[in-house]
């Protein structure tokens, strides 16, 4: 109002909106890595064969992984902060969990076909797919490998 004159109606400011979206979420997820290598805020350990721990958190592996998805819903392991990881390596598994919190992985000669039983297990796709795509490249006319 100015000089007693009123804003007309068709004047007045609409509620504004803006919306922003993230557009990269590595920063999260290394935050989220760091608190897992120390051990913070992690409701689950893994445990292998071999006795070896590999923390983390529930919700980020089974918002990777459909298989930890229905381990931790609809299994009794879902009560449990301790978890046996049978029919898989602390290798494989540790680059896995790796994988999930850092969308990075090394596939070699010496750990693709454990990778890949391992990523089929745990239902990780791109995984799956990458040993597959690193296969083909090592396949020529005078290497094979059993798969």
């Amino acid at each position: 109002m100015q000089n007693g004159t009123q804003i007309p109606e068709s004047r007045k400011c609409e509620p504004a909106e803006y919306e922003y979206k993230k557009t990269s979420y590595a920063e999260l997820f290394e935050v989220l890595q760091s608190l897992r290598k120390h051990e913070i805020f992690c409701d689950v350990k893994l445990e292998t064969d071999d006795k070896k721990i590999i923390f983390a958190h529930k919700v980020v592996l089974a918002s990777a992984s459909p298989y930890f998805h229905a381990m931790f819903t609809n299994f009794a392991e879902k009560n449990y902060d301790l978890v046996t990881m049978r029919q898989l390596n602390s290798t494989c598994l540790q680059l896995l969990v790796n994988f999930i919190y850092s969308g990075e992985i090394v596939i070699t000669e010496k750990n693709v076909q454990d990778l890949l039983s391992a990523a089929n297990l745990l239902q990780l796709q791109e995984v799956k797919d990458a040993c597959c795509d690193f296969l083909e490249t090592q396949l020529c006319s005078t290497k094979l490998y059993r798969v």
